[in-house]
């Protein structure tokens, strides 16, 4: 922990201290001043420290008459406060049951850590640290650096805060939040966040004149050679030099196979030719082939490898990563073993370099998707983009009658995507399952509570495998080829996107034989092509339809007072008004002329000659004095009450029966209203009426 026992007593190692006996002379006033402030830390364990650290003091004032001069003096007293830093009663014992806290400070040039407790003595330093920075971590910007201080800080106190909860305490506020639970930072950083995860910390912001290890970070000697670079580079190097096979002699394979048991009893069985005593019954089977030079043996001119050198024979076979066959064949040409070309096939298998640049493993047979029981119950969802414009493609496909709906979003959130789904699940209902791949909105919590709530069933298909969801998928590549061609052609890919939906909702399908359309809603949709459209049978709805509007007119007529309007071309109307104030006439005071009538629709010009289109109910005759006419009178505002219903039963009666024998086959009626009888008004029972009387209060006065 720091501390080393020897016959002298107990004494500081010299790593706990090697960070403030190394720091170098300061170069300017304010890394004389970050020195000062951790001398002041330890204020308290130095004697003298006012009228020793009052030369450095002078330092830092930066006046005409104490201007930056680092002489002897200055020097001798620089030394002599590292001494008081370094020395064992400066430093106090480490104590897993006080609070700890670890400072880090990072500099353009160097990395500085303090590890302190607070302690019943008041605050003690427990262990100082340093480092420079290589030539690649002087190129990161300041926060980054600072970043790998905390981290660097808590790998070289392990020994200490493993287990147990710290401060980390830093100048730069930014890393309260890049070390926080909500923090996103760049790829570098998050690898430093993972490193920090075995530890159990809070970051800690000062300011940058309280932090004791700033002085650390900027007083380290810089050194040129990069330590930590070079010993990588060296152990790189012993790993190629250790995989890259060498040479091999002929002298040496005569060496290992002196010393090859399995060898040794082939050269006995070949000089005395007992071959059928022999225990290696593989090279009793080519015996007329082998023979020795020495304690070589060969099988023909290829040389028999002993089996200490197997395993580096193949590696030079399989040098520059041949396949299997090519290592065979050169094995072939030059040596050979019992089961040589089995070890060069497992060989060439289990190498590295192979098995990530090998080829797929192929392809599991196709799993159809089992076509569903009717329409609109299995969808497949997916997004085509972003496109170019920044718009995406939401395509919801339906699997059984491959009939889909698309819809153009700039936004592909989950609550985009969930409203985009309310507005189609309301043209078509809702399906009972639903497929997407793994995108964030298809993953979200509010995608998945709308469709709780629906209750459609959601199923994802394997990451990375499209040809899982290979409907919409294959849907998506034709949406955008036309896309493509509309671009080609100048087009609007928008409307081009429209046309071809027409055309593919219209197209017999070549797996199903039908239209999507024909199989999503039962009928053929109309294009531009001609064709035969048969009549429906639909006997029932029409007979239905027919006596329910009959009903319907027949009532609203009579209590509307409706009747047919003699307005003719050439009259003149009054129009009247669309927006009417207090004050206002329903109706404009010019008069207007009928110029044509087709139905209820009537068109009229004003004194202006402006032509204006109106319905029968909105205009009204207007009457000349000048030329009076009595049977226009009779039918104007001075019409009787009752006169509106005069023959409204026989005309009610004939409507009825044509509306429902409309072909006049004479069928039998399925609906005839029932004659009502015109009222007279003499005889019809009038309004209840109040009944008034005197207030008593005025009993005794006589009233006219």
């Amino acid at each position: 922990m720091g501390h080393k026992l020897s016959k002298k007593g107990i004494d500081l190692t010299k790593d706990k201290v090697d960070a403030v006996v190394r720091a170098r002379e300061p170069e300017n006033a304010t890394v004389v001043r970050s020195f000062l402030g951790l001398v002041n830390f330890c204020a308290h364990f130095i004697p003298n420290v006012a009228t020793v650290a009052e030369l450095l003091r002078r330092l830092t004032r930066n006046t005409a008459q104490h201007r930056f001069r680092f002489g002897q003096e200055e020097k001798a007293a620089f030394e002599a406060l590292k001494h008081y830093l370094s020395r064992a009663e400066t430093l106090g014992f480490y104590d897993p049951s006080q609070p700890t806290r670890v400072i880090a400070d990072a500099s353009p040039v160097g990395l500085g850590a303090v590890l302190m407790q607070k302690q019943e003595e008041g605050p003690q330093i427990i262990c100082y640290a340093s480092r420079s920075l290589s030539s690649v971590e002087r190129r990161y910007s300041q926060t980054e650096r600072e970043a790998l201080a905390l981290v660097w800080a808590c790998e070289r106190f392990h020994p200490y805060i493993y287990g147990t909860k710290f401060e980390l305490v830093s100048n730069h506020k930014p890393l309260q939040f890049i070390y926080g639970p909500r923090s996103k930072p760049s790829a570098r950083v998050e690898r430093w966040v993972l490193r920090l995860q075995p530890y159990e910390y809070d970051v800690i912001h000062i300011p940058g004149t309280k932090n004791i290890a700033d002085s650390l970070s900027r007083l380290l000697k810089v050194e040129q050679d990069d330590k930590t670079g070079a010993e990588t580079e060296e152990y790189v190097r012993a790993i190629s030099i250790r995989a890259t096979p060498r040479a091999m002699t002929t002298r040496e394979v005569e060496r290992a196979s002196a010393e090859d048991q399995e060898l040794e009893e082939v050269r006995r069985c070949l000089g005395t030719g007992k071959w059928r005593e022999c225990s290696q019954p593989l090279y009793a089977a080519i015996s007329g082939e082998i023979c020795a030079v020495g304690k070589l043996l060969l099988r023909g001119t290829r040389i028999i490898v002993p089996k200490k050198l197997r395993p580096q024979v193949v590696a030079l076979a399989h040098e520059g990563h041949l396949r299997i066959v090519a290592t065979k064949q050169t094995l072939r040409s030059k040596v050979w073993w019992p089961g040589m070309e089995r070890e060069a096939e497992r060989y060439c298998k289990s190498c590295y370099g192979c098995q990530i640049t090998g080829p797929r493993n192929p392809p599991e047979p196709i799993r159809s998707t089992t076509l569903p029981r009717g329409p609109w119950q299995d969808i497949a969802v997916d997004f085509l983009g972003p496109l170019p414009s920044g718009e995406s493609i939401f395509v919801v496909i339906d699997y059984y009658s491959r009939y889909y709906e698309v819809d153009i979003m700039k936004s592909t959130t989950a609550a985009k995507t969930v409203n985009s789904l309310r507005g189609i699940f309301a043209r078509h209902g809702l399906p009972e399952a639903i497929t997407s791949d793994n995108g964030p909105q298809f993953l979200a919590d509010e995608f998945a509570s709308y469709l709780q709530e629906m209750g459609i069933r959601h199923h994802r298909v394997t990451p990375r495998w499209p040809q899982a969801n290979g409907e919409v998928e294959r849907q998506n590549q034709s949406l955008e080829k036309r896309m493509k061609i509309a671009q080609a052609e100048g087009g609007d890919w928008k409307q081009a996107l429209q046309t071809y939906l027409l055309a593919y909702r219209a197209t017999p399908h070549s797996t199903t034989g039908k239209s999507p359309a024909e199989l999503l809603f039962g009928r053929k949709i109309r294009t531009k092509l001609p064709h035969h459209n048969p009549q429906l049978l639909d006997l029932e709805t029409r007979d239905r339809d027919t006596e329910r509007k009959g009903m319907a007119k027949w009532y609203a007529d009579l209590r509307r007072n409706a009747q047919e309007s003699d307005i003719q071309p050439g009259d003149n109307v009054l129009l009247r008004r669309q927006t009417q104030g207090k004050l206002d006439t329903p109706f404009l005071p010019e008069p207007y002329r009928v110029t044509s009538r087709t139905g209820s629709q009537v068109t009229v010009e004003a004194p202006a000659g402006q032509h204006y289109t109106r319905n029968t109910s909105q205009v009204k005759r207007y009457y000349d004095e000048t030329q009076p006419d009595e049977e226009d009178q009779g039918q104007g505002l001075c019409r009787e009450p009752g006169a509106g219903n005069q023959g409204k039963e026989t005309v009610l009666t004939e409507l009825a029966q044509a509306q429902c024998d409309p072909e006049g086959s004479g069928s039998p009626k399925t609906w005839s209203p029932k004659p009502q009888p015109v009222a007279d008004s003499s005889l019809t029972p009038a309004r209840p009426k109040r009944e008034r009387k005197m207030p008593e209060r005025f009993t005794d006065f006589v009233m006219n």
